[in-house]
């Protein structure tokens, strides 16, 4: 009688080593290589546009804490570089550069402001790196380079629903327009979108004023608006500019209400206008106070505990932070190795995640790149009530 043998065991073993030998590989792939996965990041601290930059780094800088606690990109830990450039364009331009050659950063965080993106942009083309602001509004900017994106709504976006709003609130049927002539995402809010928008509404516009960023004294304009009598008054600015204009109107008992456009949203506007402020209509792409998200209001507690006098940020605060979650998530689905060889693969496997994106739900809402590189998605109107933003 010949004893049967039994192949089990050994059929068992052969099985789970190659098993093994299968998934390691895989179990591998989503480690990265290098001791940092390095991120760049424009954010303007200083000039003009200073309390958004300041927000976006602090924003920035609490999700790179919050990610390497939780084991950073691919088990890499994130390393961020940065750099201010005042909220002009002209130093903008060396320090695109050092990003891409000398810091050898993956992919930008930034800048802000569209009169810079709107210069460093086009530089992109030739650099090949991924760019992503998170606040310009400027329509039409990211169409300069397919390396260009922007995680933010453009002022088109963010305006219409604000004037509906505004004209229902006040029974605006006339109004006048005062822009600054200097700034890129100001003159076309003054100069194209609020005409527009103002025939679509049924607003008579009786005049267009301009004025550079410069300009402190706002008396003259007021007098001759006031002769005008308008039912509101449209202001293409940033924050500062619109709370003198507010300031300056409520001197001479001009009391037509006023909308701001895309900068004007944040507090900034309220801490140097008071009073004058009250019942200045904006609007805001991430709904920041009274949002009952609770990743809203952990984010917001981290925030104030670094910000200036505990304030709040406008909204490209929480699109900074979306960003470096959406590029942790990009950089891990898309299969990006950090290694030195690759770097310019692993851009343009960051470059075709930004632009697949879809539906992301961040701590500002859903976030999703339309065929321009441009944020779509949920916006808020806000109003000045009680000396606070109060979302409408």
């Amino acid at each position: 009688m010949v004893k049967q043998k039994n192949y089990l065991p050994i059929v068992i073993i052969a099985f789970f080593v190659i098993s093994v030998m299968t998934l390691a590989p895989s179990a591998q792939a989503g480690k990265l290589s290098g001791d940092t996965v390095k991120i760049g990041g424009i954010y303007s601290v200083s000039g003009v546009c200073a309390e958004w930059g300041t927000a976006a780094k602090i924003s920035a800088e609490i999700a790179v804490e919050e990610i390497n606690a939780a084991g950073g990109i691919g088990g890499v830990p994130i390393e961020m570089v940065w750099y201010d450039v005042g909220c002009k364009a002209p130093p903008a331009i060396p320090v695109v550069e050092k990003l891409a050659k000398q810091d050898k950063a993956l992919v930008v965080n930034g800048p802000c402001q569209s009169s810079v993106c709107e210069v460093i942009f086009p530089k992109l083309n030739r650099l090949k790196m991924p760019m992503i602001s998170f606040c310009s509004s400027k329509p039409g900017l990211s169409a300069l380079s397919p390396w260009a994106f922007r995680n933010t709504l453009t002022s088109d976006k963010q305006l219409n629903p604000a004037i509906t709003k505004w004209k229902e609130k006040y029974g605006i049927k006339s109004a006048v327009i005062l822009y600054n002539s200097e700034d890129a995402v100001s003159t076309v809010e003054g100069k194209k979108i609020m005409p527009v928008l103002f025939k679509k509404h049924g607003i008579e516009l009786k005049k267009m004023f301009t004025f550079q960023t410069q300009t402190v004294d706002f008396a003259p304009f007021m007098t001759e608006i006031k002769a005008l009598n308008p039912d509101g008054i449209g202001v293409g600015s940033c924050y500062e500019a619109g709370a003198k204009i507010a300031i300056e109107a409520k001197k001479q008992g001009l009391n037509a209400p006023m909308l701001g456009g895309a900068c004007n949203s944040t507090p900034g506007l309220i801490e140097i206008g008071g009073e004058a402020v009250e019942g200045y209509f904006g609007s805001t792409a991430a709904w920041i106070g009274g949002n009952p998200d609770p990743r809203m209001v952990k984010y917001l507690e981290k925030f104030k505990a670094r910000s200036p006098g505990g304030k709040a940020p406008p909204y490209g605060g929480p699109r900074s932070y979306d960003n470096i979650y959406i590029i942790k998530k990009i950089m891990e689905e898309e299969g990006v190795t950090n290694k030195p060889g690759d770097l310019a693969k692993d851009r343009d496997k960051i470059r075709q995640g930004w632009e697949k994106l879809k539906d992301f739900n961040g701590i500002s809402g859903m976030t999703t790149m339309d065929k321009n590189g441009d944020g779509v998605g949920g916006v808020r109107t806000l109003v000045v009530e009680g000396g606070k933003f109060i979302a409408k």
